[in-house]
């Protein structure tokens, strides 16, 4: 644990919350901190609870400085893109978002991630369910052949 993280150990507040999180009461709402307490509380609550954590924001801007703070305590995170959505001209949208966006699923599923950092924008997309992305998944790795045939 991250000496900074410790002190909010100490913090009634702090208690408190973690309190609210372990009973599930909600919604549970902080304000008045500054952007490195923001983050300071964000990373203690990830060490306190050892539960994954969804950070939501307003723009994508705000969400990488998020993730740039929070390096100072975990490496640990990533951002969930927003799809890009481009209707005059699909030639033109990127091809790697949708990659970046399966990636982070698939961080998050082997525990290689558990803080997402997210656009409110990016939450209100729709996404394939989990069931149906994985079980529609194959494993392949280098050497391996596969029978492409239908």
């Amino acid at each position: 644990m991250n000496i900074l993280t410790d002190e909010l150990q100490n913090s009634k507040k702090f208690s408190e919350v973690i309190n609210h999180i372990n009973e599930t009461k909600s919604p549970i709402s902080l304000s008045g901190l500054s952007d490195m307490g923001k983050i300071q509380t964000i990373a203690g609550l990830n060490d306190s609870l050892g539960k994954n954590i969804c950070v939501i924001t307003y723009n994508q801007i705000q969400a990488k400085r998020l993730l740039k703070d929070m390096a100072y305590f975990t490496q640990k995170a990533a951002i969930f893109p927003k799809k890009e959505l481009v209707t005059y001209d699909y030639i033109a949208g990127s091809k790697e978002l949708p990659y970046e966006r399966i990636e982070v699923l698939n961080n998050i599923r082997s525990n290689k991630i558990n803080i997402v950092i997210l656009t409110i924008e990016a939450l209100m997309q729709d996404m394939i369910a989990k069931d149906v992305l994985y079980k529609n998944s194959i494993k392949v790795k280098v050497g391996d052949t596969l029978n492409i045939d239908i």
